[in-house]
């Protein structure tokens, strides 16, 4: 019975430290090679070119 605590612990354990890593953004991210420096950073989806939702007809 105390090996199977020890075991469920562990893995209880891992779980919460594979989970405390979801979600954390870094500081600072480059932008990709090639690519314009002053296009980064910037809003995702773009405003330009997302389409917008169709408008309800009267």
């Amino acid at each position: 019975m105390r090996l199977t605590d020890l075991t469920f612990c562990l893995a209880l354990a891992g779980a919460a430290a594979a989970l405390a890593g979801c979600g954390v953004k870094p500081a600072h991210l480059s932008p990709p090679k090639g690519a314009d420096k002053n296009a980064y950073p910037h809003v995702y989806p773009d405003p330009a070119t997302d389409p917008q939702p169709a408008k309800p007809q009267q």
